[in-house]
C-alpha cells in the first residue's frame, strides 16, 4: 500500500513529529511511504529521517530560503478549508489550501492519514475518493473548544477511522460525538527500543521531562521533592525540557532551598541517555492525551510515579506493579510515592524490571501492526467509494403554517425498489450527542413536526446515507422561512425555531430558542444621553409589581446597576435609564453590560433579548445610535482648561445598545474622540 501522512510541518521538533516518524519508519518496511508536510520553515528537518520516506513540503516558510512564499499573494489570504476556531488556523491561507488540493488531485495513495484537527478537514475535503481516510488524535476531545469540536464535526463524518491515543479518549468521542459511518478507536504512540542500556537502578536520580508548561505541574513536583529532600538529602532531581515556566520554576527552587538537588536540565535530544542516568522517573501533569515521556522512561527500566490524569498514565501503567498512580495536584502523595520507592530498593528494581516487560506493548511493530489491520479492514470500504457520484444532498426547506418544517431533496432521489432511503439528521452544534433523526419518504420529503421541542441553540442539517450511515451536511437551495412565530400562550415557554442559509458555505441550518421565561425587546430609543427600552414579558411568568432592568457587568465582576421601569398594559414594560450611569464606571478600554429584566421580587431575572422574529443574526443587522457622555475626571475644570491650552479635544464615552451573536440585548462603553 502506499500511505500519505499529511502533517503541519515535519521540520520540527515535537510529540506528533516523533510519533509519526517512528510509525513511518516502521511502515516503510512493507508499504511505500510519503508525508505531506504542509510547511517547511527549515532546510534540514530536525530529527533524522529514514531515507526511504519520501517527504514532501507544499509551502516554503522559511525566512532563510531564497524560495520562500512569505510574500506570495495567496499566502496573504486566510485559509477557506480549515475550522476557524483550528488553534494554527492564522498559519494557514488559500495557499496551503491550494496545494493539498493540488497534491492529492493526482495522488495515488491508497491511505490519508491527518495528524491534527485542521489536517483531518482537509484529508476529508481534498484525498482521494478510494483512499481509507483516517484522522489522527493526538490531544483529547475535551482539550479542543467547543468551537472546533462543533466545527470538525461534519469532516469527522467524512473519515473511515478516527484514531486517538487513549480508550479513555475514544469512549468520550463516542459518547460526545456519534458517527455511525466513522470508526473511533484508539491505538497507541509507539515509542522504540532505546539505543542505550537499561537503567540499573543504582543511582540516586529522579528525572522528568516534558515542556515547562503550566499543564505539566512542575510546581507541584518542586513541593513534593522539597518534602523528599528533607529525608533524603542525597537524592536529586533532574527536570529536562524548555518552556515558560523556567522562570518561575527557578525561583521557586531557589525559594524552597532546594538550588543543591534540583535541577532545571534544558531540552536534551535524544532523551534516551538521560532517562537511563535515574532511577525513578515521574511526572505531575494535569492532563496527558498518552504519556509518551512515561513510555520512554519505562522503556530504559525506569518505574515511574505519575499523577493518575485524563487519560494516558492510567492505561500506560499497572499500578503497584511497573509504577505508582497518585491524585493530581497533591504533592504530598508524589513525595509518599517517590518516598516509598527511595525507600525500598528492593521494590523499586521489582518495578524496574516490570516496567521494562511491559512497555515493550508499545513497540513500534506492534502498533504498527494495529494500524495495518486498521488499512486492511477498512480498504473495501474507501474502494466502494470510488467510481460513485459522491453523496452531496441538497434540500429546499418550508416552515408550514402550523410551525412544521419540511425539507426536500433536490432532485428527488430514486432509490431501487426495497432499498431504505437516506435519513435526515438535526445535530445541535454544541452537544453533538444531541440529535433527532427523520426519515425521508419515496419523494425525498422529511417532516420535523409542529411540536418538536429543540435545546437553545444551532443545528446543523445533515442527510444520513441508508447503510453506510455516512453523514454530509444538506446544502440549502432555498429557506421559506415565513412560517409562524410561536410565542407560546399563558403558562407555556417561549419558543422560536428559524431554519437559514448559511451564508458562507450555503448549509442548511437551524437556530432554536427554547425559554420558559423570556423578555422580548422591543423599540430602542437614544435621546441625548438618555436611553429608552420597550419590551413584553413572555412564556411562564407575569409581571408582579414595577419591573426592574437590570445592567450586569460582563467579565467576572458583580457589578450591577438597577433602574425602575414601568408597566405597559398586562405584559409589557419600559424603561428610560441615563446612558452617563454606565459610561462613568469603565474600567477598559470597551466595558460590556447585559440588560436583564427582574419581572418579580422573588423570581430570578432574564435576559432582555430579540428571539422573535426571522433575523438569525441581528449583531449585523440592528444597528442603535450611541449616546456620548462627556468623561469626568477630578479636576475636571483644570483638564479643560489644559486641553483648551493644548488644543487637545474633550474626551468622551460612547455608549451603544447592540444584540448579541445570542441575540441578547447588551450595551457596548468605550473611550471616543468626536
Amino acid at each position: 500500500m502506499k500511505i500519505s501522512f499529511l502533517i503541519h510541518t515535519v521540520y520540527g521538533i515535537g510529540g506528533t513529529i516523533k510519533t509519526t516518524l517512528n510509525l513511518a519508519e516502521e511502515l516503510v518496511d512493507r508499504h511505500e511511504v510519503e508525508i505531506v508536510s504542509v510547511f517547511r520553515h527549515r532546510e534540514i528537518p530536525l530529527f533524522r529521517i529514514d531515507p526511504r520516506i519520501a517527504v514532501l513540503p507544499l509551502v516554503d516558510t522559511d525566512p532563510a530560503s531564497m524560495g520562500n512564499e512569505l510574500e506570495h499573494p495567496l499566502q496573504r489570504l486566510p485559509s477557506q478549508c480549515l475550522p476557524t476556531a483550528e488553534a494554527r488556523f492564522k498559519e494557514y491561507s488559500k495557499l496551503s489550501d491550494q496545494r493539498v488540493r493540488e497534491h492529492y488531485a493526482t495522488s495515488d495513495a491508497d491511505v490519508v492519514i491527518g495528524t491534527r484537527p485542521g489536517l483531518v478537514a482537509y484529508v476529508a475535503q481534498f484525498a482521494p475518493a478510494g483512499a481509507v481516510l483516517i484522522g489522527q488524535e493526538h490531544m483529547t476531545h475535551n482539550h479542543h473548544k467547543q468551537a472546533l469540536r462543533s466545527q470538525l464535526y461534519e469532516h469527522l463524518a467524512a473519515l473511515d477511522a478516527f484514531v486517538t491515543v487513549s480508550e479513555g479518549d475514544a469512549a468520550v468521542y463516542r459518547e460526545k460525538m456519534p458517527l455511525p459511518a466513522t470508526r473511533v478507536l484508539s491505538i497507541p504512540n509507539s515509542v522504540p527500543e532505546p539505543p542505550v542500556a537499561p537503567s540499573d537502578g543504582s543511582g540516586t536520580t529522579v528525572v522528568a521531562a516534558g515542556r515547562l508548561a503550566p499543564e505539566k505541574q512542575y510546581n507541584v513536583l518542586v513541593d513534593a521533592f522539597a518534602e523528599v529532600a528533607a529525608e533524603r538529602p542525597d537524592w536529586t532531581l533532574r527536570i529536562y525540557g524548555g518552556g515558560s515556566e523556567r522562570p518561575k520554576l527557578r525561583e521557586r527552587i531557589e525559594a524552597r532551598g532546594l538550588h543543591n538537588q534540583v535541577h532545571l536540565m534544558g531540552p536534551h535530544s535524544p532523551i534516551e541517555p538521560e532517562w537511563a542516568k535515574g532511577a525513578i522517573a515521574v511526572s505531575t501533569s494535569r492532563h496527558e492525551s498518552f504519556g509518551m515521556t512515561l513510555v520512554e522512561a519505562m522503556r530504559c527500566g525506569l518505574p515511574v510515579v505519575s499523577t493518575d490524569c485524563d487519560y494516558g498514565p492510567r492505561e500506560i501503567i499497572e499500578d503497584g506493579v511497573d509504577g505508582l498512580l497518585v491524585p493530581v495536584g497533591d504533592s504530598t502523595a508524589v513525595a509518599a510515592a517517590l518516598l516509598k520507592l527511595i525507600r525500598d530498593e528492593e521494590l523499586r528494581h521489582r518495578m524496574s524490571a516490570a516496567a521494562l516487560a511491559n512497555a515493550r506493548r508499545f513497540d513500534p511493530r506492534q502498533v504498527t501492526e494495529q494500524y495495518e489491520q486498521l488499512f486492511t479492514a477498512l480498504r473495501p470500504q474507501a474502494a466502494s467509494r470510488a467510481g460513485r457520484p459522491p453523496f452531496a444532498p441538497e434540500a429546499d426547506c418550508v416552515v408550514r403554517p402550523d410551525g412544521e418544517l419540511t425539507v426536500t431533496l433536490v432532485p428527488g432521489p430514486k432509490y431501487p425498489e426495497g432499498e431504505e432511503g437516506p435519513r435526515l439528521l438535526c445535530s445541535r452544534a454544541d452537544d453533538r450527542a444531541d440529535q433527532r433523526s427523520y426519515p425521508f419518504d419515496a419523494d425525498g420529503v422529511a417532516v420535523v413536526p409542529a411540536g418538536e421541542e429543540f435545546a437553545e441553540g444551532v443545528w446543523d442539517f445533515y442527510a444520513e446515507a441508508a447503510g453506510s450511515g455516512r453523514r454530509v451536511r444538506i446544502a440549502a437551495r432555498s429557506v421559506d422561512q415565513r412560517g409562524p412565530l410561536r410565542p407560546g400562550g399563558n403558562g407555556e415557554g417561549v419558543r422560536n425555531q428559524v431554519a437559514y442559509r448559511l451564508k458562507d458555505k450555503g448549509f442548511l441550518t437551524m437556530r432554536s430558542w427554547n425559554r420558559p421565561v423570556h423578555a422580548e425587546a422591543g423599540d430602542i430609543g437614544v435621546d441625548g444621553t438618555q436611553l429608552t427600552l420597550s419590551g413584553r414579558l413572555m412564556g411562564a411568568a407575569t409581571l408582579a409589581g414595577d419591573p426592574v432592568l437590570l445592567l450586569r457587568r460582563r467579565g467576572g465582576t458583580s457589578e450591577e446597576l438597577a433602574f425602575p421601569a414601568g408597566r405597559e398594559g398586562t405584559d409589557g414594560f419600559r424603561v428610560a435609564f441615563p446612558a452617563a450611569g454606565p459610561a462613568a464606571r469603565l474600567l477598559t478600554r470597551n466595558d460590556y453590560w447585559d440588560l436583564w429584566l427582574r419581572y418579580a421580587p422573588q423570581e430570578r431575572p432574564v435576559k432582555i433579548g430579540r428571539i422573535l422574529d426571522d433575523v438569525v443574526d441581528k449583531k449585523a443587522v440592528y444597528s442603535c445610535p450611541p449616546a456620548l457622555v462627556r468623561k469626568k475626571r477630578p479636576w475636571g475644570a483644570l483638564r479643560k482648561a489644559v486641553r483648551k491650552v493644548r488644543g487637545r479635544p474633550q474626551q468622551w464615552v460612547r455608549v451603544r445598545p447592540y444584540y448579541t451573536v445570542s441575540n441578547d440585548l447588551a450595551l457596548t462603553v468605550a473611550d471616543v474622540q468626536p
